[in-house]
């Protein structure tokens, strides 16, 4: 009885407070967190506490197991690393000096150890894209309003230096994870608690979010649900949940049952769908279809036995899979977004303009003031490379997703593919490349750890082994 409500103790608590709470929407009760004299930041700054608090007792049940035959330094590394996914979504700007810290450690382990690898072709790839993000700023139009266009990748150039002297073990990643999984849980939770109280509060139906319409709530603005986190911003939040969601899943496939039971996938995906549409973050309900759809299409390809066929049938699949966000946006009219499209002609016009080597770094704020809009960004981090690097630049961002997308099938190693593919859903609505969360995911996720010998089900998706790298 003890083992079983340790394993499922997060699981048994968040539905115990969803059902209480939906409880209480049902009772002729005037209390509300939204409608008391005590201060609303303060009342999630200690709910976010307990959070905390939950989560840490979960994870202390499991920490043998978690942890074993990981050194302590090391240990540390991966807790530090998972702390800043786990912050992302609450105060996604402490990440960056946190970031700092953590590429400092990692090389300064390595120099003690005295260990070097070769350079891989991915960090050299993503080193190259990041020097070329640099070298823009030579024909640029404004040389210090372009650096600091473009002064964030200057970790980026560090990352892959890193790399060579610090590689992830296999057994890290799984700490690294489910830490992760289990406070973006009970994030999720206190979203939907959040959303309970409020629609209570204005006399709402309960299930309003199910509308797919912006203004489900009428004049509240479905930001109040998100007061509990200081990143504010619903497609970064629901952004960050996705992320956890696909990491979350391939370790469920990696080491079933270990830590993250199937129970703990539905539960998490039930909550990652209500919370996408509370906060209405159109990029993670257009990504769960698509992120199932890879689900879907790494099972179908274990059942194939010709290589060849995986081979033709992967590539395939990954075309229409970078096609299908541009044609679901521009058909639908939820997914739609007018402004968006006409900043996205005025960065193709742009673009042709000067396709070679673009126009240098910050010149896409010259485009938006041009579209006759106030934004710093494109959102759309492809673009934004053709705009200010040209082709030059896109090639190299074009290799680095073709590297991840080889090496993760080549080793076996799908949560490369997997959080490149949730990357990719991202930079193309909104734009992550080069932010500070980049810093534990890339070393963590991206790179075909060191122990790449797989005893999990990922084992049967294999490509040919004369394949030359």
């Amino acid at each position: 009885m003890i083992t079983f409500l340790q394993k499922y103790f997060i699981l048994i608590l968040n539905i115990f407070v969803i059902s209480t709470i939906g409880i209480f929407y049902f009772l002729p009760l005037d209390f509300n967190i939204y409608y008391t004299d005590f201060p609303l930041k303060l009342f999630f700054r200690i709910i976010i506490g307990i959070v905390i608090i939950v989560s840490c007792i979960d994870i202390f049940f499991r920490w043998k197991t978690l942890v074993q035959n990981i050194s302590p330094f090391r240990t540390f590394i991966t807790i530090l690393a998972s702390f800043l996914i786990c912050l992302y979504p609450y105060k996604y700007k402490m990440i960056l000096g946190l970031g700092i810290v953590l590429l400092l450690l990692c090389l300064f382990y390595g120099i003690y150890k005295r260990t070097f690898y070769r350079p891989h072709p991915i960090m050299i790839a993503f080193f190259l894209l990041s020097f070329v993000k640099f070298l823009s700023i030579l024909w640029s139009d404004n040389f210090s309003k372009s650096f600091h266009h473009i002064d964030y990748y200057c970790l980026f150039i560090m990352l892959p230096i890193v790399s060579c002297f610090y590689k992830v073990q296999k057994k890290e990643l799984y700490p690294f994870i489910y830490i992760s999984f289990i406070v973006f849980i009970n994030l999720m939770t206190l979203n939907i608690a959040s959303y309970i109280f409020l629609v209570k509060q204005y006399q709402k139906p309960l299930f309003s979010f199910l509308s797919l319409s912006k203004g489900y709530l009428g004049d509240i603005s479905y930001i109040e649900t998100m007061k509990w986190s200081v990143t504010l911003h619903q497609s970064m939040i629901g952004w960050g949940f996705l992320l956890v969601f696909v990491m979350g899943y391939w370790l469920w496939r990696e080491n079933k049952q270990k830590w993250i039971t199937t129970w703990h996938i539905i539960f998490y995906f039930t909550l990652l769908i209500m919370v996408s549409l509370i906060i209405q973050a159109r990029v993670v309900i257009l990504g769960i279809g698509i992120i199932m759809l890879v689900f879907l299409w790494v099972e179908l390809m274990k059942r194939i036995k010709l290589k060849k066929k995986i081979i033709y049938t992967s590539f395939a699949a990954l075309i229409i899979l970078f096609l299908l966000p541009f044609l679901i946006i521009k058909k639908n009219n939820y997914f739609n977004d007018e402004i968006r499209n006409r900043m996205n002609i005025a960065a193709w016009n742009s673009f042709k303009e000067s396709p070679v080597f673009g126009k240098g770094a910050g010149s896409e704020e010259n485009v938006i003031i041009k579209a006759g809009y106030d934004f710093h960004t494109l959102h759309n981090d492809y673009l934004s490379t053709l705009v200010e690097q040209g082709l030059v630049g896109f090639v190299f961002i074009l290799l680095f997703h073709l590297f991840v997308i080889y090496f993760g099938l080549k080793h076996k190693f799908l949560l490369g593919v997997y959080v490149l593919i949730t990357f990719f859903l991202f930079n193309t609505t909104e734009g992550i490349m080069g932010s500070p969360i980049c810093i534990p995911l890339f070393l963590f996720c991206l790179l075909p750890p060191e122990d790449t010998s797989c005893s999990s089900s990922e084992k049967e998706l294999s490509l040919p082994s004369d394949i030359p790298t």
